[in-house]
């Protein structure tokens, strides 16, 4: 699905914070393939287009590359592990679980660690 979102500032108050605004989403089918989320900033005012970077990782980048304690504690995150369950299994500690899910997040860029499971598996980093 191809998902296209306007935002529109309608109303600011005095010191120019928008309190009413109007969104649009157009759902429709993919018409071709996407490589990266586009985004720009469109002023309505002055007509200015302003590119933002990419939101979504180009599958070619060969500097993210996770370590096998890593790869090995998203892939148990992945089918279902809590991090209790992974220091069990790895014999280490709840601690040590925790820095290496947020190790993963930071190299991912990731918000959560659906997101980085969704990422490494894109980019073949998981089995």
């Amino acid at each position: 699905m191809r998902v296209i979102e306007q935002k529109q500032a309608l109303e600011t108050d005095r010191h120019g914070n928008i309190w009413l605004a109007l969104s649009v989403l157009d759902i429709s089918p993919v018409q071709e393939p996407l490589d990266a989320v586009k985004s720009q900033l469109f002023n309505f005012k002055t007509g200015e287009i302003r590119l933002l970077p990419a939101a979504v990782h180009d599958a070619s980048r060969p500097d993210i590359a996770l370590t096998p304690r890593e790869k090995q504690v998203l892939q148990l995150v992945r089918d279902g592990y809590l991090s209790k369950e992974i220091s069990e299994q790895m014999a280490i500690s709840v601690h040590t679980v925790n820095t290496y899910r947020q190790r993963i997040l930071e190299k991912l860029e990731a918000n959560n660690s659906l997101e980085a499971i969704r990422l490494a598996t894109r980019l073949g980093l998981l089995d």
